[in-house]
């Protein structure tokens, strides 16, 4: 809901403009949100009509004429959208609001009748978002002649507001002040604040998916982390790519060496032998390669984002945890490096290719799909018939050690590739009747 009201007997100065919010994604409305209240305004957020029309009665021009503006998103649900701004406009006073409305580039004027409110089309930075609503604010302003209730400087406003609460005994001049919303103005990083959470959520009530794609378009710079018990993945995002990815506590492998093997960087026993040995500075294993000269700068940006793209697509695979997002000012040291290289970067939208990929997939194989503790034994007879050249290398390198005693588990580790990858060719080849599947006998 808004902020909170001053304490009683303060002086907290010029009444920030409030601003009546709907977005019946609540996902996609707490980084609007959190921009919005740090610009200096208030934010009353509605995800219903109901909602919508108390907040106007309440707080417009009916009430306690807190709410200046009207921002709807008509993005997601034209139709929707379209009854609550009716509903406002009904509500005396309603109709005199400024409005803004969120639309989606593939229609840019969703509903009939409001084809002159001002709009912003999705995506949209924070920065952008600011700008059209005080914009909105100027130009009803100036329409009324009563700019001296609305038309404040925002900036301005929120850096007396924060000088007043945190230095409350000390004076500073207008001209100082000026000076500093000047240097406030200039930097756009600080629409969402730094090093803390801004979105927090359930998986399950929210898709990850659909977070990821929101903080993509968004173009934001922050960790992704989703957390299920004793799991948890981090994915560093920035200008809409993932730069670099983290997992700890999954069954999968992972890790980048594995990766490392995988992009025939290194041979398997050259990279067990290198990690055998301790490091007393307990650096990343990509910065210890990196500065061994076993592989080159170029090639750790191109590890980085295979290992970006497998996390990501097993990260969308939970059902159950949550997630937050934090935005930081800078990024992670070996996701500098990689972004340094500037020639491999993995997309967000393209990550997110590949994810829905593999839930296609895994949606095909149903229940047949191996499970990680699964153990197969090869139908020799079946394999014998087929030429050699009948099966791809990867096939081949998972067929060689279904032996009735690997697990999947195990022979994704042996291989140095996924589970998913693993179980992907052993369904194939248990459809060819090529392995089957270990049945332990019971005991009678």
């Amino acid at each position: 809901m808004a902020s909170q009201p001053p304490a009683p007997g303060l002086n907290p100065g010029p009444v920030l403009p409030g601003i009546l919010y709907y977005d019946p994604n609540t996902t996609a409305a707490r980084l609007a949100t959190a921009g919005l209240r740090l610009a200096g305004f208030q934010v009353f957020n509605a995800h219903a009509l109901a909602d919508a029309v108390d907040l106007c009665k309440k707080h417009g021009p009916a009430g306690d004429r807190s709410v200046k503006a009207l921002l709807l998103d008509a993005a997601s649900d034209p139709v929707a959208s379209a009854a609550v701004l009716k509903a406002l406009v009904q509500i005396p006073g309603g109709a005199q609001l400024p409005g803004i409305l969120l639309v989606s580039r593939s229609n840019p004027t969703p509903i009939p009748g409001a084809e002159g409110l001002p709009s912003l089309r999705r995506p949209f930075s924070t920065p952008a978002l600011v700008k059209v609503v005080h914009e909105a604010l100027e130009d009803q302003a100036g329409a009324s002649g009563s700019s001296s209730q609305i038309s404040v400087d925002l900036a301005v406003t929120r850096l007396k507001q924060l000088l007043f609460e945190h230095f409350p005994g000390q004076e500073f001049s207008e001209t100082e002040i000026d000076h500093f919303a000047k240097a406030l103005r200039s930097d756009e990083e600080l629409a969402l604040p730094s090093d803390r959470p801004v979105i927090r959520g359930a998986l399950g009530a929210a898709r990850l998916e659909a977070v990821l794609e929101m903080l993509g378009n968004s173009g934001v710079r922050g960790v992704l982390k989703v957390e299920d018990g004793n799991r948890w993945g981090k994915l560093h995002l920035d200008a809409g790519r993932i730069r670099l990815a983290e997992v700890k506590g999954t069954e999968e492998d992972l890790k980048l060496g594995r990766f490392v093997v995988e992009g025939g960087f290194m041979r398997d026993e050259q990279l067990e032998a290198f990690i055998v040995g301790k490091d007393p500075e307990q650096r990343p294993l990509g910065t210890r390669l990196l500065e061994a000269g076993f592989i080159s700068a170029a090639d750790l940006a191109q590890i980085v984002v295979d290992q970006a793209r497998a996390v990501t697509s097993h990260l969308l695979t939970w059902k159950a945890g949550t997630f937050t997002f934090t935005p930081t000012s800078e990024l992670d040291p070996m996701a500098a490096a990689a972004q340094a290289q500037g020639r491999t970067e993995l997309l967000v939208s393209e990550a997110l290719l590949d994810g829905l990929r593999l839930l296609d997939e895994t949606t095909v194989m149903g229940p047949h799909m191996p499970d990680v503790e699964d153990v197969y034994l090869r139908v020799d007879e079946q394999v014998a018939k087929l030429a050699r050249e009948a099966l791809p290398r990867d096939e081949l390198a998972v067929l060689e050690l279904v032996n009735g005693r690997n697990s999947v588990k195990e022979i994704a580790r042996k291989t140095r590739t996924g589970t998913f990858a693993v179980a992907r060719v052993i369904y194939r080849h248990a459809k060819a009747n090529l392995v089957r599947k270990r049945v332990m006998p019971v005991a009678v």
